[in-house]
């Protein structure tokens, strides 16, 4: 049971280290503190969300277990973006020159920024879907994880505050009430009422 509540608990404190982080933007950029927030949230986050594969690998594991991959690779991608924004702030570049430095690395940019950055939106895409299809939350629930998995990548690449809050706020309401449901659920399978 410890492990699920610990699961569960982290299904809302990842979402809500990562919607602070557009508080700490400087100049739409990420800075020190911005982008460790979007590095260390993915931990928690991640940590939650494998509570929800061990449910949807009982009921549909071989694609369960492709969308766990495709939800690490985007881990990675958010961590490089976090940390990207983390060093700019610490080494001092300003507007988009250490966006700019990494054309001088194309290859390598690729594999560590570009092609891993957007997998992470698209795990929670392919997620909300995958509790809509499995019936595994309310229809609400997943169609706001799939809204959300839409707009937060906009507000960061935009670099729009509001966007990004109202991104940030799509994905802390289905998240909240995933935790919820699954708090209750290890408590429910701890008394054997399950």
């Amino acid at each position: 049971m410890l492990v699920q509540r610990l699961q569960a608990a982290a299904l809302i404190l990842g979402p809500l280290i990562f919607a602070a982080s557009p508080f700490f933007w400087t100049g739409g950029h990420y800075g020190v503190n911005g982008g460790i927030l979007i590095a260390l949230a993915m931990v928690p986050w991640v940590y939650g969300l494998l509570g929800e594969y061990e449910r949807l690998r009982e009921r549909i594991p071989r694609i369960a277990g492709l969308w766990l991959l495709v939800l690490l690779i985007g881990m990675f991608g958010s961590i490089a973006f976090g940390l990207q924004g983390f060093f700019e702030g610490v080494f001092g570049m300003a507007e988009r020159s250490g966006l700019a430095r990494f054309g001088d690395y194309p290859p390598q940019s690729l594999l560590v920024l570009w092609l891993p950055g957007p997998v992470f939106p698209l795990a929670l895409f392919v997620f909300g879907i995958l509790l809509w299809w499995t019936r595994m939350s309310p229809w609400w629930v997943a169609a706001l994880i799939c809204l959300a998995a839409i707009t937060f990548p906009l507000g960061r690449a935009l670099r729009l505050e509001w966007v990004a809050y109202l991104a940030d706020l799509l994905v802390i309401v289905p998240f909240a009430l995933l935790a919820w449901r699954a708090w209750h659920r290890a408590a429910a399978v701890s008394t054997g009422a399950v």
